[in-house]
C-alpha cells in the first residue's frame, strides 16, 4: 500500500520551512519566492538561498510577511522549542511497530494521524526530524517516507551497532596503539582507563593481523586505528609484543602457517591416538629382522630409518628398515587432517614440532633401541656398482640394536673400526660415484648450529661450526635417496600411484658434479629449476634418478605417510587406498600446505641468524665472498654464517669478480623485517 499525500503549504513569503544542512533540520522564514527557488531567513539569522526541492515536505505555519527581523526570528525559535519537546516524546518506534506490514509508504500526515488526532504544523515538523534520524527503519525519498519490513531493520539495527562499536574501538584504540608505539615499553603503557571489553577486542584486533596481515574483515578498522602509524609490515606484532601479548622473539610465522608449535593440537583427537597405541601394542611381534643400526643427531627422537648390511661375494646386501606408522593408521579420519594440515615437522633453533602426535613420533613408531618396532623393510641386494638386483619389500617387526650419532660413527669410520659402518661407507660411495656419473649435482656446505641461551630473560645466539661428519652423512643420504629411487622405480613399474618429488629440467653438463665453492654453490641453485610433488613419475635431474618418491621419512612427512600407506596396500595384496585421480585431488591443498609450513623452516632460521649478527656487529667484522656482481648490488655469501647479503656496487672500490674476498663491517640489521645492510667493505 502507498499514500502519497503531500503536507506541503503553498510555497509563499511568511511561510515556516525546514531544509536539510549537514544532514541536520533548520527552521527558516520565506522572505522571497523567486521562480523555482526561495530566498529564506534561518533560525541563526543568516540569508539563504534554497531550490525549492531541498524543502522538506512539512512546511508551515504561514505568517503576515510584512514582520520584522526580530519577530521572525522570535516566531522561528518559538517553533522550533515545541518540535524539540515534541521530539522528546515522540517513540518512533511506536511508530515503526504500527505502519509497518500496513504500509509501503506515506507522507508525514499519515504518519502523524497514527499518535495525534489532529497533528499541526509542530507536531508534523518534530516525528518528520525523527524519522529523518531513523535510518534503519525509515528511508526517505522526498517528499514520502519509506517503511522498510522488520528483517531488513533487524539487518540494519545491526550494521549500525556494529558501525557505533567500531567507531568507539577506533577512538579508543587509536591513543592507545599510539602509546603502544611510542613506549615501546609494556610496563609503562597504562590500559587502566579502558574497559576489559575493549581491551580484549583490541588484543582479539591486533592477533587477527598478527595471523593474517591482509585479512579483509579487520582491514577497515584496522586502517582508521593505526592512522599515524608508520606503515611497518609487522606493525600488529611489535604492537602486541609492547603490550605483553608475544614475548620478544615469538614466532609470529606459527600463527600466520595455523601451525600448533606445542602438542596441545592432539587434544582433540585423544581416542583416536588411543586406538591406535592400543592396536601397535596388541600387534607387537618378536622381531625378524635385527643388527640394525640408526645414524642421526644426538638430539633425534623422532627415528624414522635404521639399517645393516652385509658384503658377500662382492655383492651388498642392505636392508633398510623404515618408521611405520601405516601400520595403524587410517586415513579420512580428523586425526589425518590434522597431520595433512601440519603437512611436516619443523626443527627449529628453538625446538622441534612433530607432525605426528608426539607420542606416536617419538615412542610407539620411533625406532628407538632395544624395543620391538612396526617397520617396511627392503631388502635389497646390489651388485658392486650398486645396481640393484633383486628387492623384496615386507612388512615386518625389528629392534635395532643401537641409535648411533654422526659424530660417533664418523669417529668408527676415522679408526676403520665397525665392519658394519665399513660396509655401508663402501656402498654409499659406491652410489654416490654412480649418480655423479649419471649426471648428479651434489652440494656440500656446512650449515653452523644455531644455539640459544637465555641470559637474564634475554637470548643470546650462539653460531657453532661442528666437526663435519661427511662419511656418516654420506651412507645416510645416499641411502635415504636408494630407497625413495627403488620404491619409485618400483610402483612404476607396477601401476601402483605415489607422490613423486619431480625435477624434469634440461640440466647443463657443466652443472654436474660437486660444488663447495660459495661462487659456484649460488650460480647453480638460481639455474636449477623447482622440485614439484605430482602424481606422474618423472626424473629427478639434479639427484639423477629416472623418478623418486619421497618414503622414507612417514614420521616427518605426509607425502611419504602416503605413499608408505600406498606401498603397504599394493604389498599386502589389498585395494589401493588412493587412485591417481585422488592423489591429483589432494595435491592443491597438499602442495599450499607444504610451501606454508617450509617457508617457517627456511625464515626462521634466518631470523636467529640476523639476530646473531646484530649481537655482535659492532665488535666484529665479517668475512663475504661475491657471488653474483651482475645486477645493481653485489651478492655476498657469508660461508661461516651461511646467509647471504647485498651491498651497493661503491662499496668495494671498482670491479669484482666471482670468488673475491670481503671483509664487511654490517649497519642496520633488523631480524624481524630480514634487513641486512653493509656499511663497509675491504678486500681481504
Amino acid at each position: 500500500m502507498k499514500n502519497k499525500e503531500s503536507t506541503r503549504d503553498e510555497i509563499r513569503p511568511g511561510l515556516i520551512i525546514e531544509y536539510l544542512q549537514n544532514n541536520q533540520p533548520v527552521t527558516a522564514w520565506i522572505m522571497e519566492v523567486q521562480s523555482a527557488r526561495v530566498r529564506a531567513l534561518n533560525i541563526n539569522q543568516r540569508e539563504v538561498k534554497l531550490s525549492l526541492s531541498r524543502i522538506l515536505p512539512w512546511s508551515g505555519p504561514g505568517y503576515p510577511q510584512n514582520l520584522s527581523r526580530e519577530e521572525i526570528t522570535a516566531l522561528l525559535k518559538e517553533h522550533n522549542r515545541k518540535r524539540l519537546e515534541e521530539q522528546d516524546k515522540l517513540n518512533v518506534l511506536e511508530v515503526w511497530e504500527m505502519s509497518q506490514g500496513e504500509i509501503d509508504q506515506a507522507g508525514i500526515s499519515w504518519f502523524a494521524g497514527l499518535i495525534w488526532n489532529e497533528p499541526d504544523h509542530d507536531h508534523r515538523a518534530a516525528l518528520g526530524r525523527t524519522m529523518l534520524q531513523d535510518r534503519a527503519r525509515f528511508k526517505f525519498s522526498p517528499p514520502v517516507f519509506e517503511v522498510y519490513p522488520e528483517e531488513v531493520v533487524l539487518n540494519r539495527l545491526e550494521q549500525e551497532r556494529i558501525t557505533k562499536e567500531r567507531e568507539r574501538l577506533v577512538s579508543i584504540g587509536r591513543d592507545f596503539f599510539k602509546s603502544l608505539w611510542e613506549t615501546r615499553v609494556k610496563d609503562s603503557v597504562s590500559a587502566d582507563s579502558i574497559d576489559p571489553v575493549t581491551l580484549e577486542e583490541l588484543k582479539s584486533l591486533i592477533t587477527a593481523r598478527v595471523k593474517n596481515p591482509d585479512d579483509p574483515q579487520t582491514q577497515e578498522v584496522w586502517t582508521k586505528i593505526t592512522t599515524g602509524l608508520p606503515q611497518d609490515p609487522n606493525l600488529a606484532f611489535l604492537l602486541g609484543k609492547n603490550w605483553g601479548i608475544y614475548p620478544p622473539d615469538y614466532n609470529y610465522l606459527l600463527d600466520q602457517a595455523d601451525y600448533c608449535w606445542d602438542d596441545s593440537w592432539t587434544d582433540a583427537h585423544a581416542l583416536e591416538i588411543s586406538r591406535i597405541c592400543t592396536e601397535v601394542e596388541d600387534r607387537i611381534q618378536d622381531p625378524d629382522i635385527q643388527g640394525l643400526v640408526s645414524i642421526d643427531s644426538q638430539t633425534t627422537r623422532d627415528i624414522d630409518d635404521a639399517f645393516s648390511i652385509e658384503v658377500r661375494n662382492g655383492s651388498f646386501f642392505l636392508n633398510l628398515a623404515l618408521a611405520c606408522p601405516a601400520l595403524a593408521w587410517k586415513p579420512g579420519t580428523d586425526l589425518d587432517r590434522a597431520v595433512a594440515h601440519r603437512a611436516s615437522s619443523l626443527y627449529l633453533p628453538e625446538g622441534t614440532s612433530n607432525m605426528l602426535p608426539d607420542i606416536l613420533a617419538q615412542d610407539v613408531f620411533s625406532l628407538v633401541e632395544k624395543k620391538p618396532r612396526p617397520a617396511m623393510v627392503l631388502k635389497l641386494e646390489l651388485d658392486a656398482r650398486g645396481e640393484v638386483r633383486d628387492l623384496d619389500i615386507r612388512c615386518g617387526w625389528v629392534m635395532v640394536d643401537s641409535n648411533l650419532t654422526y659424530e660417533l660413527v664418523e669417529d668408527r669410520l676415522e679408526r676403520g673400526l665397525w665392519p658394519t659402518l665399513q660396509n655401508a661407507y663402501r656402498l654409499a660411495a659406491v652410489l654416490r660415484e654412480k649418480r655423479l656419473d649419471a649426471g648428479a649435482v651434489i652440494i656440500e656446505q656446512n650449515d653452523p648450529q644455531i644455539r640459544l641461551e637465555k641470559i637474564n630473560g634475554n637470548v643470546r645466539v650462539h653460531l657453532e661450526n661442528k666437526p663435519p661428519s661427511p662419511r656418516a652423512q654420506l651412507i645416510v643420504s645416499e641411502f635415504m635417496i636408494l630407497a625413495n629411487f627403488t620404491l619409485a622405480a618400483w610402483a612404476r613399474d607396477r601401476g601402483v600411484p605415489l607422490l613423486y618429488r619431480t625435477q624434469d629440467i634440461a640440466l647443463p653438463r657443466d652443472y654436474c658434479g660437486v660444488w663447495s665453492k660459495p661462487e659456484d654453490i649460488y650460480q647453480i641453485i638460481r639455474s636449477l629449476g623447482a622440485t614439484l610433488t605430482e602424481t606422474s613419475p618423472k626424473p629427478h635431474r639434479s639427484i639423477a634418478v629416472p623418478c623418486y618418491a619421497p618414503v622414507t621419512s612417514p614420521l616427518r612427512r605426509y607425502t611419504d605417510l602416503v605413499n608408505e600407506l600406498q606401498v603397504m596396500s599394493a604389498v599386502g595384496k589389498q585395494d589401493l587406498l588412493l587412485d591417481s585421480e585422488q592423489l591429483e585431488g589432494m595435491l592443491p591443498v597438499l602442495n599450499s600446505r607444504i610451501a606454508t609450513v617450509s617457508q617457517i623452516q627456511r625464515f626462521r632460521p634466518r631470523y636467529w641468524k640476523l639476530a646473531y649478527l646484530k649481537q655482535n656487529c659492532k665488535h666484529k667484522t665479517w668475512r663475504g665472498i661475491v657471488v653474483d656482481n651482475s645486477g645493481p648490488f653485489i651478492v655476498l655469501s657469508m660461508p661461516q654464517e651461511l646467509i647471504l647479503v647485498r651491498a651497493a656496487p661503491e662499496l668495494f672500490g671498482g670491479k669484482t669478480r666471482l670468488g673475491q674476498a670481503f671483509r664487511l663491517r654490517l649497519g642496520k640489521i633488523d631480524p624481524l623485517n630480514n634487513e641486512l645492510s653493509v656499511l663497509e667493505a675491504w678486500e681481504e
